[in-house]
């Protein structure tokens, strides 16, 4: 599994790369080539994506190692601390890098990726891997009950953080109405509120209606605080068995599956949004109702050190 997410992220860094380096050099990626080492080495572009490069690599060496110990503490937590700076190079090489290395509006861009890297990944891994697995039988009802309200608690989390750096973020590159209407960028941005706010509503509706149903039927103590958690609680509480289990069980796996896919596309308008100059910068410049990616060139050319 490590290897089928890092063999992903090599291969988006590369496309990432070369789309840069056409950026700043105006080449098409037929002649970029000669280009790409002064790139690499000469830009903070360039740089910032060698250290991705470089943690990409230690990430799998770590995650390497013999099983006996894969489950330790210390392999974890440095597993766990790659990720952060792999998700930190992302920030350092976007809109945000303009702002300057460590700024307020980096660490907002940083947080809000791992924010969107906990609830996405999550996602994946439960939709793909874990709960196919656990829903095949009733000796597992219990456990996924467990694991599903612990989930539940971290995305929670994750969505806050996602949410306000998210309000940031929309300041910082849309600033106004007239720009979110009348740019490419704030066209993508709306697409991507609306898709947010599906998942949001999905997964409240997992939150507050499947995930107590599955630790009710498990024996699982949830209290209810929300008044939206007790009435929907009622309306599809079933009198228990196997049946009603196995369907609660099915239709959280169901609605977690269409929380990623919603995710993918979310994660799709974020990769657009990177290689558009944000709406704030193109209404300043008159060029709101250009084309697409009119000026993406300007993604590092603001940047300090992006064409030594």
């Amino acid at each position: 599994m490590y290897g089928v997410g890092v063999t992903v992220i090599l291969a988006g860094s590369v496309a990432d790369l070369l789309i840069g380096a056409a950026e700043m050099s105006g080449n098409t990626i037929q002649t970029l080539f000669p280009v790409l080492p002064t790139v690499m080495l000469k830009t903070h572009f360039g740089r910032v994506w060698l250290i991705r490069i470089a943690g990409l690599v230690l990430f799998l060496l770590a995650a390497s190692v013999r099983k006996k110990h894969r489950s330790s503490r210390p392999r974890l937590y440095l597993l766990l601390g790659i990720v952060v700076i792999i998700a930190l190079t992302e920030s350092a090489s976007g809109h945000a890098a303009d702002k300057g290395d460590f700024s307020l509006a980096e660490i907002a861009d940083w947080f809000h990726v791992l924010g969107a890297s906990v609830w996405g990944g999550g996602l994946f891994v439960l939709a793909t891997l874990v709960l196919p697995e656990l829903t095949r039988s009733e000796e597992t009802f219990t456990l996924l009950a467990y694991m599903a309200g612990r989930f539940s608690t971290i995305a929670g989390f994750a969505v806050g953080i996602i949410a306000l750096t998210a309000l940031y973020n929309a300041w910082l590159y849309v600033s106004s109405l007239e720009a979110l209407w009348t740019t490419p960028y704030g066209w993508i941005a709306v697409v991507k509120t609306f898709l947010f706010f599906l998942l949001i509503a999905l997964g409240a509706f997992n939150r507050y209606v499947n995930v107590p149903l599955l630790q009710e039927r498990a024996g699982i103590p949830s209290k209810k605080h929300w008044i939206v958690e007790i009435v929907m609680a009622r309306f599809f509480t079933r009198s228990p068995g196997s049946h009603e289990d196995r369907g609660t069980a099915v239709r959280f796996m169901n609605a977690v599956r269409i929380e990623a896919i919603l995710m993918v596309l979310v994660l799709l308008c974020a990769a657009l949004l990177r290689h558009e100059v944000p709406a704030r910068h193109a209404l300043h410049m008159g060029h709101g109702l250009e084309g697409p990616n009119h000026g993406m060139h300007m993604r590092h050319a603001t940047h300090p050190d992006s064409a030594e």
